[in-house]
């Protein structure tokens, strides 16, 4: 189950990656810019990816309990709910501008990560629909079928850029807005063509998802949102830690902000395995509390946890043998790769603290234990990560590098919070962990 997912999350990231190598061929302003603008789009996105993560372990108890027809009436709510989030967060894409100012970002690079931002926003409208389509498969063990679309999406993002960046085709030449308007159009290719898989493949068509017509029901976005927002504001926690790190980079030079993006973006792709693997125990566990069986629930945390760490150590291996490889895919300005060539390093350094992390956090949210989640991202990002990464950037002059030292420590006390906290919840009851 698992492999689908991972190859799932880095054919997602990699659309991210093509955005900034191509971006990279624009200049080194314009890959700052896509960096900045990307940075602040991140902070919506992981706010609406947590908030709709409560569809897996909703959807995989269902399954676990022999409960399909429940699945359906679910589906139609979530997707009310996500019309709903992807209204606000357009609105809210659209005006966090002023963030421009309130980090001090070079002036050189605001209209450009402007116009790349104005652009993009146009994606989220469409993407919560499509994460909770995704989700649907995911947590019924369908993981291939999301497998396939990201690979569409990844097929389509490359010419579009190109098109619409460059002035091909027909296109004009819009630099980085092309590059924002071309994800977004991936985005909404992708929901439509998840919505007709979801609606006519046998997998799904027993659910009869889009049947009928439903009125919100309020007390179902209530209890999805009482699971869904708690994840929200922990991966809203930690991905605005990297946003605002990454902000904090942009009061530096175009260089540095450049060199921060290639490392970060790096790290980024290489996360998406054990993200990918987090989500399949995710729905492990998810299914097993729906068997009510304590021991396969933590069986199947612990042995996600124990792989995922495996894993870590190769891709941070792979880091530090190969870095100028890597760099040298991205930018050809020399100044940008030697400093690249350093938070690299940094980079591969705390693989291992991410992989147990989201491991564990991956477990916690099948047993729906997301109320932990949320303080323990915001006590482990912002209190020690994020005032670390402040202290040694600025305060002790260590620039980029301060900041990747304040990463490492936020996610090294995430990694330590999270695993003790599942080890505890698995040690009780079955029945006290729903």
């Amino acid at each position: 189950m698992s492999l689908p997912l991972v190859i799932s999350q880095l054919t997602v990231m990699m659309i991210g990656v093509v955005d900034t190598i191509m971006a990279g061929r624009l200049g080194t302003v314009s890959l700052a810019a896509v960096s900045i603008g990307g940075a602040i789009w991140a902070i919506g996105v992981m706010f609406v990816f947590g908030i709709l993560m409560a569809t897996p372990p909703l959807i995989s108890e269902l399954d676990g309990a022999k409960e399909p027809h429940k699945i359906g009436p679910l589906v139609r709510q979530l997707m009310w709910l996500a019309l709903i989030i992807g209204m606000v967060f357009f609105i809210l894409i659209r005006n966090l501008t002023p963030l421009f100012e309130l980090f001090g970002t070079r002036q050189q690079v605001i209209p450009y990560s402007i116009d790349y931002l104005q652009s993009i926003s146009w994606g989220i409208l469409s993407f919560p629909l499509f994460l909770v389509f995704r989700y649907v498969a995911d947590g019924l063990s369908h993981t291939r079928m999301t497998m396939y679309i990201s690979f569409l999406a990844l097929a389509l993002n490359i010419p579009l850029n190109y098109a619409m960046m460059f002035g091909h085709w027909g296109f004009p030449a819009m630099g980085v807005a092309g590059c924002g308007y071309a994800s977004a159009l991936v985005i909404l290719i992708q929901t439509i063509t998840f919505g007709l898989v979801l609606a006519k493949h046998r997998w799904f068509s027993h659910l009869h998802i889009f049947s009928q017509f439903e009125k919100i029901n309020k007390e179902v976005i209530f209890k999805v949102l009482a699971i869904g927002l708690p994840i929200g504001m922990a991966l809203f926690a930690e991905g605005g830690f990297f946003s605002v790190v990454t902000m904090l980079a942009s009061r530096l030079s175009p260089e540095v902000i450049a060199a921060h993006q290639i490392s970060l973006n790096v790290a980024s792709v290489l996360f998406m395995v054990p993200l990918g693997m987090s989500m399949a125990i995710t729905i492990r566990v998810g299914n097993a509390v729906g068997r009510k069986s304590k021991m396969d629930t933590r069986r199947a945390g612990m042995v996600g946890i124990a792989l995922i760490f495996v894993v870590q150590i190769f891709l941070a291996s792979f880091m530090l043998l190969f870095p100028e490889m890597v760099i040298k895919l991205y930018t050809q300005d020399p100044k940008v790769q030697e400093i690249a060539l350093v938070l690299i390093l940094f980079a591969a350094l705390f693989q291992l603290s991410d992989g147990i992390q989201v491991a564990a956090a991956g477990a916690l949210r099948g047993l729906k234990d997301t109320q932990f989640l949320m303080y323990g991202t915001l006590i482990a990002f912002w209190f020690f990560g994020f005032l670390a990464s402040w202290w040694f950037c600025f305060e002790k002059g260590m620039g980029a590098s301060g900041l990747w030292v304040g990463l490492i420590m936020g996610l090294s006390v995430a990694a330590v919070l999270n695993f003790l906290r599942f080890h505890y919840k698995t040690r009780i009851p079955i029945e006290q962990i729903r």
